[in-house]
């Protein structure tokens, strides 16, 4: 067996036997579904919560019955202005020339009160309107003179889910390609120098190159695994729930065959250019406490491409935005995912993007491993 095999062995066993590792990717895995079931149960009980309207004066007639039917209870109160802060949701004062309605617009269940509410004021006076109409011999399509008639180009329902897939996916990929072997890559290179055991395997005939790739491997692997894993879980999860509390309203969340295959090549660049930069890392600590320091800045810089999705959804970057680690891998998934489509020059910029990325890690890692002073650092 060549010994970059041999080293890779030894440090699958090793990380297996690590708790941390073990707990960060069963973590991973049981944190996603958690995660999207509280978000389901909130989204529900929003859609599904009743809100209560403090009103004074008269109701006109068939109103009330607008409100009950969209969720909205009625209760009679002395001063609406003063209820609509901290005793009812909104408050409306009916008069004689028309409505006034009070709501504080810090409140998150005073804003969803007023869109409610906007709409049944809405539907009212088109009704009563077309009722007017109707009674002078009026067409009442007259208010329409121009009708508009809508054609979705795709599914509306399936654009929700794989809007809301674009986002949790590749921010969970790239964080767990890196946190999910962040604790293996440090207690392969920081932890072995503090265990005084890296210099009796650098000291083998094996070449230090065969080793430090033995060991990016083994990262690598349980880096892939940890992101699979979660990302698996995520979706088991997501074809479990309801969004929105009524029967048949869950948004369909379906990964295609092409989002697949890209999402896992993806995660195998990502994967091995994170194993080999915190393998780096891991080697200038004196110890796996000092590693960890020096990876903390990692979660910063993967968290921000991660989250550009969420601030910038219609983001349409140029071919040299694919050139940017980390922000190219989430683009070209979010295309993969949200249009079933991969531009072939933008996911061919970005996979020789993370192999650059991924051979300078390697090669700065390897710089260490070849240092004398690796040996006799304390």
């Amino acid at each position: 067996m060549s010994s970059v095999g041999i080293v890779f062995r030894k440090e699958i066993r090793e990380i297996l036997r690590d708790r941390r590792t073990l707990i960060a990717i069963a973590l991973a895995v049981l944190a996603t579904p958690t995660v999207l079931f509280v978000i389901s149960q909130v989204s529900t009980r929003t859609a599904t919560q009743t809100y209560t309207v403090g009103y004074s004066g008269d109701i006109p007639a068939g109103l009330d019955v607008l409100f009950g039917a969209t969720g909205l209870r009625l209760e009679r109160v002395d001063d609406p202005a003063a209820a609509a802060k901290r005793q009812v949701d909104i408050g409306i004062v009916f008069t004689p020339a028309g409505i006034d309605e009070y709501y504080d617009p810090t409140r998150q269940s005073a804003q969803i009160a007023d869109i409610r509410v906007q709409t049944i004021l809405a539907k009212y006076d088109a009704a009563k309107i077309a009722a007017s109409l109707q009674q002078k011999g009026v067409d009442p399509s007259i208010l329409n003179p121009l009708p508009v008639n809508v054609h979705p180009l795709s599914s509306p329902v399936k654009a929700a889910g794989n809007s809301f897939l674009s986002f949790f996916l590749p921010y969970i990929l790239i964080t767990m390609s890196l946190t999910g072997g962040l604790s293996a890559a440090l207690d392969t290179s920081a932890g072995e120098r503090e265990r005084r055991t890296l210099e009796s395997l650098l000291l083998t005939p094996a070449p230090r190159s065969h080793v430090l790739v033995g060991k990016i491997l083994a990262v690598s692997v349980i880096s892939l695994t940890a992101a699979l894993a979660a990302i698996a879980s995520m979706l088991v999860a997501l074809s479990q729930i309801q969004f929105g509390g009524r029967e048949g309203s869950a948004f369909p969340v379906d990964l295609s065959p092409l989002a697949a295959i890209v999402m896992i090549w993806l995660a195998v660049l990502l994967a091995a250019s994170f194993s080999s930069v915190t393998i780096a890392l891991g080697t200038l600590a004196r110890n796996f406490r000092q590693g960890q320091a020096y990876a903390t800045p990692l979660y910063f810089i993967t968290i921000f491409p991660a989250s550009i999705v969420l601030f910038i959804p219609d983001f349409n970057p140029s071919l040299a935005y694919y050139l940017i680690p980390i922000l190219n891998a989430v683009l070209v998934l979010r295309d993969a995912i949200v249009h079933s489509a991969v531009a072939w020059s933008s996911l061919i910029v970005t996979s020789a993007s993370l192999l650059l990325l991924g051979a300078l890690c390697f090669y700065a890692a390897l710089r260490l491993f070849t240092r004398e002073a690796l040996l006799i650092r304390s």
